[in-house]
């Protein structure tokens, strides 16, 4: 063993301590973030793990936790010049750029509080090794170190073991939807498409449908929700035209948007959301506007790195998951384009560009692709197409159309009959555009408003 093992400084990371301390004196969600994950024992400082026992106490007992606050407890409890003064509180909270990282900075604490215990254990077992003993009880002493060092701090928040009995009695928790039927909070949707093939229209519908309390595919309505628009591909300019139309669309519909419910950023450029400055920034923003529904695409402008490497995915899902997180748990809209259509191909391949791990990471994948049926190309009919399995049962349409007064409408399929879903009438136009079979299989039952 070598002089090196004895002077070598052990495993910590102090900026990723004061960033921990800073979003919990900042946010109360950061607290109970992180309190889930890591204990006073696993910071390195000890002024930190003072702040932190500190911050603790006082949010069980339902006390507010900023710099001001804690600095006035720690002071009755003759630990504020221990950890620094009241000055280094406030440069805990300057020291952090949003709150909505403080998971990612625990777990990385957690890690290397782990890292502590097993060289600490790992140091005992090489000394009891020289010692004198019965060498099977210094092995089954050594096995039981390194078990105590792996779970530390863990075993308080141990939950009992769940049998089959139990698990099968608990009742299935309801979603807490944002869109009843279709969208609950935490979900991911990445919609796809060819080049001009609607998505953006599509996303953007859905989002102002949604903020003015009408459900995206049937005439009815909803509760209005929060909605942040994160435009990386278009103008202030381009996409204007297409808001203002939706927002006179809703108003046919005797709904006046409200304005407080959506949030708009247009960054034409692309972001690279793998850059901590535009993470930062972006997670910032989402923190302010705290949405129940973002939108934001296409993915390949969100990250500079070569989009068909897991490691730019990994990067770029870790930040749209830290969005998320700051919003608060917002369902994600994310739009996507899918590959050029192969030769010969009747159906272009509709997953999203990239690296296969898109195809694992959201809860729903579709695209829209153009339909082949009889007068497909007349009404703009496109097929909603998985390529992805749904983790839950949802109430999508099967096919939209070009809408009358929205860019998109629903509709199912009855036979060979495109008819409306439950949400609007055909336009003339689009009756004269059907072929006389499908005209003569529309009734005027079929054709009514729900």
């Amino acid at each position: 063993m070598s002089d090196d093992d004895f002077t070598r400084v052990p495993p910590q990371d102090l900026d990723a301590e004061q960033a921990v301390l800073g979003s919990m004196l900042l946010s109360k969600d950061a607290i109970l973030e992180v309190v889930e994950i890591l204990t006073g024992a696993d910071f390195y400082r000890p002024a930190h793990t003072t702040v932190f026992d500190t911050v603790c106490s006082m949010a069980v007992r339902g006390e507010p936790c900023d710099p001001i606050t804690v600095a006035g407890q720690l002071d009755r409890d003759g630990n504020l010049a221990r950890v620094g003064g009241a000055t280094y509180l406030h440069t805990l909270v300057q020291a952090v750029p949003t709150a909505a990282n403080a998971v990612y900075y625990a777990e990385r604490l957690r890690g290397l509080s782990l890292l502590r215990g097993v060289i600490e254990a790992g140091t005992k077992v090489v000394q009891s090794g020289y010692a004198d003993g019965d060498p099977q009880e210094i092995a089954e002493r050594a096995v039981a170190d390194m078990q105590a060092a792996r779970d530390r701090g863990l075993a308080v928040r141990d939950e009992p073991l769940l049998h089959l009995d139990e698990f099968l009695d608990q009742a299935d928790d309801e979603p807490e939807w944002v869109i009843p039927g279709v969208l609950a909070r935490w979900d991911r949707l990445i919609v796809t498409a060819g080049e001009g093939g609607g998505k953006s229209l599509f996303l953007r519908q859905m989002a102002m449908r949604a903020l003015s309390g009408l459900h995206p595919f049937k005439r009815a309505r909803i509760a209005p929700v929060r909605v942040m628009i994160i435009d990386v591909e278009n103008s202030k300019d381009q996409a204007r035209p297409w808001i203002r139309s939706m927002a006179a669309a809703a108003r046919e519909e005797g709904v006046t948007p409200r304005s407080e419910n959506l949030v708009l950023e247009f960054r034409p450029g692309g972001l690279d959301l793998t850059n901590p400055a535009d993470r930062s920034w972006l997670a910032r923003r989402v923190e302010q506007a705290r949405p129940d529904l973002i939108t934001i695409g296409p993915l390949y402008k969100l990250a500079l790195g070569n989009p068909n490497e897991e490691e730019t995915a990994r990067g770029l899902m870790s930040a749209l998951e830290m969005l998320r997180t700051a919003s608060g748990g917002a369902a994600m809209l994310i739009e996507a384009h899918s590959p050029h259509a192969a030769a010969g191909v009747k159906r272009r391949d509709l997953r999203p560009i990239g690296s296969s791990l898109w195809l694992r990471w959201p809860e729903f994948g579709f695209g829209l692709s153009p339909s082949t049926e009889v007068g497909a190309e007349a009404l703009r009919l496109v097929d909603w197409v998985p390529w992805r399995g749904s983790r839950s049962e949802r109430a999508w349409p099967e096919q939209f159309m070009q809408g009358a007064t929205w860019p998109w409408q629903a509709i199912e399929f009855a036979g060979n009959a495109p008819i409306p879903s439950l949400t609007y009438t055909l336009t003339a136009e689009q009756m004269a555009a059907l072929p006389p079979e499908q005209r003569a299989a529309l009734d005027d039952e079929q054709q009514e408003a729900f």
